[in-house]
Parts: C-alpha cells; sequence; structure tokens
C-alpha cells in the first residue's frame, strides 16, 4: 500500500478545513438572513392600513374580519391582517396576493413573475427581486392573479430557520391539524378564505402540467385524490365533499427526506368577501 507524503497530508488537511470553513458559513448566513419577505410589511402597517380604508364620512365595518363556517368546520378570524397593495406594489407589481395561515410563521407575500420563460425566478429571490435562497412564496404563469383557477398552486422553500413555507409540516401533527383549518389570501380588492382540508407528502410531479383540470373528470379525480392521498402521513377532514365547483389552494414545499418528495397542504376556498377601499 503506498504511503500518503506528509505535503499531501498537509494538502488534504487544509481542504478539510476550507470545507468545514465555508459549511460554518453557509449555516450560519443560513440561519442568520434577515426574512426581508416577512418584514416587508410589519403588522403595525396592516392595522393602520385597516383604519386608513374608513371612509371621510365615518367608521364602517372592517373589509372582513369574521370567521365562517363549512361542513361543520369554523374557520379563525382575519382580524385586522389587512396588508397595503398599493404600498407592496411600489415595492414590487409581481406582487399579487398575501398569505396568512394562523399559528403558523405563514405571513407572507406573494408573488408571480410577469418574465417571459422564468416562472421560478422567485425560487431565489426575493421581494425586492435581489438574489435570496430563501426566495419568495410564488405562482407560476399558468396560475392567474384573480385565484379563480380550480387549482392554485402556490411554492415556498422549506427553511431550516423556520420561515417561508417550513411551518406547513406543522399539519402533519394530527393535533395541530385538528386544531388549525384556515388559510387567508388578500388581494388588492379580495379576502379568500380556505378551509385546509388535507395534509400529506407527495412526489414531485407538476401538479399544473400533469393535470388538465379543464376536464372536469380528471379535476374530479384529482379532488378524490387529495381527500383520500394515499400516504402514511396523511391528515384528512372528515366530511368534505369536494365538486368541479370548488376551488382549490396547494401549498407545495419541500420534505427533509428524498429530495423527489413534497409536503402538500391542500385548502377549499369557502368564502370570498370584497375588501373596503376609500
Amino acid at each position: 500500500m503506498k504511503k500518503i507524503r506528509k505535503p499531501q497530508w498537509i494538502a488534504l488537511l487544509c481542504v478539510c478545513i476550507l470545507v468545514i470553513i465555508g459549511a460554518v458559513i453557509f449555516l450560519i448566513t443560513y440561519f442568520n438572513q434577515k426574512d426581508l419577505n416577512g418584514d416587508v410589511l410589519p403588522t403595525a402597517a396592516r392595522e393602520e392600513t385597516t383604519a386608513s380604508t374608513q371612509p371621510a364620512g365615518g367608521p364602517t365595518e372592517p373589509a372582513y374580519t369574521g370567521a365562517t363556517e363549512a361542513w361543520g368546520y369554523k374557520t379563525a378570524a382575519l382580524d385586522n391582517h389587512q396588508p397595503d397593495f398599493d404600498e407592496l406594489m411600489e415595492i414590487n407589481p409581481d406582487i399579487y396576493a398575501w398569505l396568512y395561515i394562523p399559528n403558523t410563521a405563514v405571513d407572507y407575500p406573494v408573488a408571480r413573475s410577469t418574465s417571459d420563460g422564468d416562472d421560478s425566478f422567485y425560487l431565489e429571490h426575493n421581494v425586492y427581486r435581489q438574489y435570496q435562497f430563501s426566495g419568495t412564496i410564488y405562482s407560476e404563469i399558468k396560475n392567474s392573479p384573480d385565484m379563480h383557477d380550480r387549482v392554485t398552486v402556490m411554492y415556498g422553500h422549506n427553511m431550516l430557520n423556520g420561515s417561508m413555507f417550513a411551518t406547513l409540516h406543522n399539519f402533519g401533527n394530527k393535533d395541530f391539524f385538528e386544531q388549525n383549518n384556515t388559510a387567508f389570501v388578500l388581494t388588492k380588492d379580495k379576502v379568500l378564505t380556505y378551509l385546509i382540508y388535507s395534509a400529506y407528502t407527495y412526489d414531485d410531479r407538476h401538479i399544473l402540467n400533469t393535470n388538465n383540470f379543464a376536464n372536469d373528470e380528471v379535476f374530479q379525480r384529482y379532488l378524490d385524490e387529495t381527500l383520500d392521498p394515499h400516504a402514511i402521513d396523511a391528515n384528512v377532514r372528515e366530511g368534505i365533499d369536494l365538486s368541479t365547483d370548488n376551488k382549490i389552494l396547494t401549498l407545495s414545499t419541500c420534505t427533509s427526506g428524498p429530495s423527489d418528495t413534497r409536503y402538500l397542504v391542500q385548502g377549499v376556498l369557502i368564502d370570498e368577501a370584497t375588501r373596503q377601499h376609500d
């Protein structure tokens, strides 16, 4: 067996040290990265926005704050969660919605790239269009920003620091799933309330590309699959009966398992209200 000479050992040791230093720097950067997406509109600004949308003639009912009910399940209330889309679109006109899931860290603007052929731009860019490996919550050009598609898919990273879509995995806990059932999507003019009805590990197929949702039979088959997913970690609410009249929000993130798996949290639209404006 040929012995490794001392200079070779020294070179190998230096390489290992450099790799370790690089890994440490990466982890420090990863865990301490400023969450620019979540900070784009702090809670105080949301509350101020709600107050400022009241007409000059006097106070009126807020945009939408109450809970709603479907299939015997009562959702959470939105309260004063009202982002200012004029402000958001000044930051970036690609922002078209705000996604908020109570009792999770999911409280972010949603972008949709308008660049031709670059659906994944926000996979590694923040709302300021700057490179950031945590990216932005985003949907693809296949989905309309009016949220009226049969299935809207939003993507976000499963960040180790708990930001972006990492806390979607909380829905894998049965107790958490049973106690939390609401997702809100706010647009400039609407508040859409979704009842979260299913959460499970899926494969990495492109949902919109592999399903022709314009076909009623295909769409109904997909709905049935979401109500009975073939996954050992699936949580599904009982008594939900979906038809082709329903609109589905699918939230997709990576898992800590194989690279070809995704974790999906799915909600059905149960209320669409108009937001108040000046």
